[in-house]
């Protein structure tokens, strides 16, 4: 009987675990929002995989998109990173085949370790003589939570001191660039993000609880050198490259106030409270921008010359006696919003919180809409506020008056 010729070992193969980050978070002020439910936060699971991905695609165009010439090849790099809606691809035979970025490359996961606290929006911006002497402070930031009467709305309160961890597995191999790009995403949604909704206003702001020389920059200039790059001619979407940032200096006070200055702050600019007439803040005084009486007098297609759509649409006036009351919404092939490119918040640094005032570069609406009806916007030539703060445009009048404020220290990204 033959022998049976011995088997042949085979090859083992190494297999390399997939490679994953491990970030430990905190909330360093309340979150709101971000739930399935519309203004309401989920106590069970109030930051949740889905939120921390898109979270994470916005940064992501806003660190990484400048560099791509055009809407096609963002979107494409962008998938393949982040996944997207399944497309109708075929092979060469004509026969239905998986789209290969469906799913994209980065899996999130998310683990809450401390759900938090309940906190209403009431309680918020309570200093001694609050707001009539002092204005709304931080609850300034907070309002779309408050109760609402008029709307049948009840108040919403929302989460302070939540804890969870993020954890980012790389399914398939990453090129190192892919993997630079994804880093700096992760960087500045902590540095200039946070969880929840109004996080342009400060609500939801991360601070990280390891790894701290890796995630939290040590100084302002390092934020510099964590977001540079290569930049396009022309940007369709906002970006981080060619920002401003403005930052108060480091002091010992409670992170509660850092949030606080900067709620006194925006409060004080959008009422325009840097004139000759009006050089300090008096929460009860009017408004110094023309933009009322130039809406109160605006004729149907003319052009209309105002300063705030461009600190983001919509607007919504309310009937006052003798003002004007109605709805500015922005006119894009994206909509009728436009994201506020202003964010304030306090800010984590690996040496403590400062507050922070940043500009970013976005496209300026060119279209708006009052009431219905369309008109071509521009920059007033001669208003009160933009001629004290010597500023070509509201966005530049930003930065003066951030500075005028305290949030001296400026970088450039």
């Amino acid at each position: 009987m033959p022998r049976t010729p011995p088997t042949a070992e085979l090859p083992r193969l190494e297999l390399k675990p997939p490679e994953q980050w491990t970030l430990h978070l905190k909330t360093i002020t309340p979150m709101f929002g971000g739930s399935a439910e519309t203004r309401q936060v989920d106590p069970e699971h109030p930051v949740r995989a889905a939120s921390v991905r898109g979270h994470l695609r916005f940064w992501w165009r806003a660190t990484a998109g400048a560099q791509y010439e055009s809407a096609d090849k963002l979107f494409k790099a962008e998938s393949e990173i982040w996944g997207r809606v399944p497309q109708p691809l075929k092979d060469k035979d004509g026969k239905p085949k998986i789209d290969p970025h469906a799913h994209g490359k980065v899996r999130v996961e998310v683990a809450v370790t401390n759900p938090g606290q309940s906190i209403k929006p009431s309680s918020l911006g309570r200093a001694k003589g609050s707001p009539a002497q002092n204005g709304p402070l931080e609850g300034y930031f907070v309002h779309p939570f408050r109760e609402n009467k008029k709307d049948n709305f009840p108040e919403a309160p929302g989460l302070t001191d939540v804890s969870f961890s993020v954890h980012l597995t790389f399914k398939d191999a990453l090129s190192e660039a892919q993997m630079q790009q994804v880093k700096a995403a992760v960087r500045a949604w902590i540095a200039f993000g946070g969880v929840g909704a109004r996080t342009r206003r400060g609500c939801g702001a991360l601070t990280v609880m390891a790894d701290q020389a890796e995630w939290l920059a040590s100084d302002p200039e390092q934020l510099s050198e964590w977001f540079a790059g290569q930049r396009e001619e022309r940007v369709n979407h906002s970006v981080l490259l060619g920002a401003r940032v403005f930052l108060s200096r480091p002091k010992e006070i409670a992170m509660e106030e850092v949030w606080r200055d900067l709620g006194r702050f925006w409060a004080r600019f959008r009422k325009g409270h840097f004139t000759e007439k009006r050089p300090s803040y008096s929460p009860m005084s009017g408004g110094a921008w023309e933009d009322h009486s130039t809406l109160k007098r605006v004729r149907r297609g003319e052009t209309i010359r105002l300063a705030k759509p461009y600190l983001g649409l919509p607007i919504v006036y309310q009937a006052f006696p003798n003002a004007f009351a109605g709805t500015l919404e922005a006119i894009t092939s994206h909509g009728t919003r436009m994201a506020s490119p202003v964010i304030l918040k306090p800010c984590a640094f690996q040496d403590g919180v400062r507050g922070l005032v940043l500009v970013m570069s976005a496209p300026i609406p060119e279209r708006i809409s009052v009431k219905g009806q369309e008109h071509t916007l521009e920059v007033p030539q001669n208003d009160p506020v933009l001629r004290t703060l010597q500023a070509r445009t509201p966005l530049e009048a930003v930065g003066i008056a951030a500075k005028k404020s305290g949030y001296s220290l400026e970088v450039t990204l």
